[in-house]
């Protein structure tokens, strides 16, 4: 338990595994800085609405619903339903049918905005179904959510995609009789509960501090937090406005993920193959990127987006085990009367990686096969790959896509 003064007269806050340290008060405006990101890891005040609907988002594999309903099964659905009688969760199969008539990503992703925490239920399938992966992304790296994974099925590969998650997995595979659903249960309520008070405790922090500073003066700032740093002429002076530049900061790092037109980008053509180009129009309505070749290729100029990324050089931090990339293999010769040739880009998975930056190589395979129709007999085909980070790609994510045509 800690305690600290909110700079209120009078006025204290105690909440339970938060942040280390006390938060920064500034000298002379009606503002807070925002607080260490490492005190509630993977969390942020942005979107935290006190008027929401829903605390949890489920995120879970449909394949792993199963047939069986008894309450020691291993089943999303069976978890869930003994969540809500602890709390709101949001989860597809339920909410969507309450909104037939919303776009399935762009509520599913407006959902994942609003909650507290989303509860990833993790197993093999999980991990192979592309549109789970997406979801994990965009929780992760896009909004930056408390989430918890949760093990239903604990496998090496399973473990390793979770590395980057700054919180530790639960383990709720292995409950095969009800006394252990029931223990393991009880265990999962309480992990859910420390995650929400962490999240509270973050925004009512920095919404106490605001008031303080519009009322203590600089006394009360002074006693609160002695080694306030220098005041910055630049930061918001209101605690509305705060929260609205958090949601424009939030805008703009989705939309520098996302390929809009006049983008520079690597494109799906034929076979898994992918090629650069550069997008001329985007259809919201079928979620289709029309694209103009770098080498002229008249053929397969619209493409579905989540087959079409940026062609941008990512950041160290966006590539971890597990992480979904495209990477360049092989290249091709020109067609008299259709391309002018160029090189060949490839979807991959990323296994290993060594050394530190700028020196890293990054190692991974083919995310795809000749089973799933992928070619592979070109020249220069390897199974395995290993390369910089700058000839790496960061795969699209189409609720990254849908969030930034909103605005």
């Amino acid at each position: 338990m800690m305690i600290f003064t909110c700079g209120i007269p009078g006025c204290t806050y105690s909440f339970t595994n938060g942040p280390e340290h006390i938060v920064h008060l500034k000298q002379k405006h009606n503002f807070i800085q925002k607080l260490d990101e490492s005190s509630v890891p993977g969390c942020s005040v942005i979107f935290q609405d006190p008027r929401l609907e829903h605390e949890i988002y489920i995120s879970y594999c449909k394949e792993n619903l199963g047939s069986g309903s008894t309450h020691h099964k291993q089943n999303p659905e069976v978890i869930t339903a003994e969540l809500s009688k602890h709390f709101k969760p949001w989860f597809d199969s339920v909410c969507m049918e309450a909104n037939p008539s919303s776009d399935f990503y762009e509520h599913r992703a407006l959902a994942m905005q609003k909650v507290k925490v989303v509860v990833v239920f993790l197993s093999p399938e999980y991990i192979c179904d592309e549109d789970c992966r997406q979801e994990y992304d965009f929780a992760t790296k896009s909004l930056g959510k408390a989430v918890l994974p949760v093990f239903l099925k604990r496998t090496e590969k399973v473990a390793d995609y979770v590395l980057s998650c700054p919180r530790v997995p639960f383990r709720f595979d292995g409950a095969t009789k009800p006394s252990e659903f029931k223990e393991k249960m009880e265990f999962l309520v309480k992990a859910i509960q420390g995650i929400i008070t962490e999240v509270d405790s973050k925004r009512e922090t920095v919404r106490l501090n605001y008031m303080s500073l519009g009322d203590g003066g600089e006394s009360s700032r002074a006693t609160a937090c002695p080694s306030a740093p220098p005041a910055a002429d630049d930061l918001p002076p209101t605690y509305d406005e705060y929260l609205e530049r958090e949601r424009n900061t939030l805008a703009v790092k989705i939309r520098q993920r996302t390929p809009a037109p006049g983008d520079h980008v690597i494109s799906h053509h034929y076979k898994h193959a992918y090629y650069t180009a550069t997008i001329i129009l985007f259809n919201r309505h079928d979620m289709t990127y029309e694209i103009q070749w770098d080498d002229g290729d008249p053929t397969g100029r619209v493409q579905p987006v989540h087959l079409v990324a940026l062609n941008r050089i990512p950041d160290p931090e966006e590539i971890f085990v597990g992480q979904k990339v495209f990477f360049p293999q092989g290249d091709y010769s020109g067609t008299e009367g259709n391309n002018t040739g160029g090189k060949r880009y490839h979807e991959g998975v990323i296994t290993r990686i060594d050394g530190k930056h700028p020196n890293t190589v990054y190692s991974g395979h083919h995310y795809r096969g000749e089973a799933d129709g992928k070619w592979v007999t070109y020249r220069g085909y390897s199974f395995e790959f290993s390369c910089k980070l700058q000839d790496l790609r960061i795969a699209p994510n189409v609720y990254n896509v849908l969030m930034a045509s909103r605005s």
